[in-house]
């Protein structure tokens, strides 16, 4: 239920209707693949959850959709693949934003992102050996000390364990399915783009912690990592069953306004979560804070970005296709295979409760008025004063007048 009016002077945003210009589609087997895909998270990351409504919470976003609407084409194992791959580095985003999990302190979330890298590649030294044995949050050590201080202490790092086992098993699952699947240089490129990822998180641990609000290409700079732009290229290039390693410096420019589009889309769209959750590595806080843009001409101009870097991609795109590379297979399959990441991560974000409320249920709409401060929003038609104004013309209902016939839906409703 949408709530009333805050204090706050700026409690809503207008989303004008972002360019559309690249295709999407959902993979034959989306529900399917997400079901199952849900369930490879509850089998593998269910103790990074501190309880079980937290992770139905989280599997009520419908992250599993992610994959099958980024690799529509791939066959239906690898879609899979591509879709807990997904989820398990968005789980990690999810802690990463919270400040009762990774984003609690630095120190705590290095130790687990090395883990986790340690762990990617099973061949690899394991290091500690107590990252083999998980400790349960609340279990008590003999050495533990008794103050209150000493227990949130051993509290943290017990739960800090946790993460690692757990983030650990899931990691090597993920290589294992995926890496049998990929080149030599592709798994080179894989390993160093989860820790490409890590790094971001660790970055805007520090920044969140710090209080820090960055210029405009710092920011970016750190959501190029964060946002896992290297992994999202590389699976897409899975998807499509291509290796295009030998070439990824002539897809520069393509990829350059490819990641551009889909971060700002992204900030755009999950702006009402990252404003809640007082996050500064976004490009829109940093229009508002750093560059003092009042919020809605900070998203206009963030939605003219959108349109310029669409149409540099095309262009960078159709080069490359009218040129030598063109003549390529599997050049001319991922740069399709690329549209359709593009478009289908748009969808994405339009869709995922995620972004707008517990109980968010799309109805289709792409612009409208976004609600920062109501539980749950939607793309509503009108601003609030306008909706209230109306509301205030509605002729009061007589008790016992409910469900009575009325000729039609009251003015302002939808």
């Amino acid at each position: 239920m949408e709530a009333g009016p805050s204090s706050d002077p700026v409690r809503e945003f207008f989303l004008p209707e972002l360019p559309r210009s690249l295709p999407w589609r959902y993979h034959p087997q989306a529900a399917q693949i997400e079901f199952a895909s849900n369930g490879w998270v509850r089998a593998y990351l269910s103790d990074c959850f501190s309880s079980e409504s937290e992770l139905l919470f989280f599997l009520r976003q419908r992250n599993g959709l992610y994959g099958p609407l980024t690799v529509p084409d791939a066959d239906a194992r690898r879609a899979r693949d591509v879709a807990d791959w997904y989820q398990f580095v968005t789980v990690i985003d999810t802690f990463v934003s919270d400040r009762t999990g990774l984003g609690a302190n630095l120190a705590d979330a290095r130790a687990v992102f090395a883990a986790i890298i340690g762990d990617f590649i099973p061949e690899q030294p394991q290091g500690d050996e107590t990252r083999s044995t998980p400790v349960r949050p609340g279990e008590t050590r003999p050495d533990q000390a008794r103050t209150d201080q000493a227990r949130v202490d051993q509290a943290r790092t017990d739960q800090t364990r946790v993460d690692q086992v757990a983030y650990g098993r899931a990691a090597r699952d993920l290589w294992e399915r995926i890496s049998t699947g990929l080149s030599r240089a592709q798994t080179g490129r894989l390993v160093a783009a989860l820790a490409a990822f890590l790094r971001g998180c660790a970055t805007e641990i520090d920044a969140k912690l710090a209080g820090t609000v960055p210029d405009y290409e710092t920011c970016l700079a750190v959501r190029l990592d964060s946002f896992g732009c290297d992994f999202i290229e590389l699976m897409t290039e899975y998807g499509a069953e291509v290796d295009l390693s030998d070439i990824v410096a002539e897809l520069a420019a393509v990829h350059d306004h490819c990641r551009r589009q889909m971060i700002i889309i992204n900030d755009l769209l999950s702006w009402r979560k990252e404003h809640a959750q007082n996050d500064p590595m976004t490009v829109v806080r940093v229009l508002v804070e750093h560059d003092g843009l009042a919020l809605q001409p900070a998203v206009d101009q963030l939605c003219g970005l959108v349109a310029w870097h669409e149409r540099e991609y095309a262009r960078a795109r159709d080069e490359l296709l009218a040129g030598p590379l063109g003549a390529r297979d599997d050049v001319r399959r991922y740069l399709g295979a690329l549209d359709l990441l593009m478009g289908g991560s748009q969808e994405f974000e339009y869709l995922t409760p995620r972004y707008f409320g517990d109980g968010f249920v799309w109805d289709g709409a792409t612009s409208g008025w976004v609600d920062l401060y109501a539980p749950v929003t939607r793309f509503r038609p009108d601003p609030w004063e306008s909706v209230r104004s109306l509301e205030r013309l509605q002729p009061t209902v007589p008790p016992g007048a409910a469900g009575r016939p009325t000729g039609g839906a009251a003015i302002g409703t939808r």
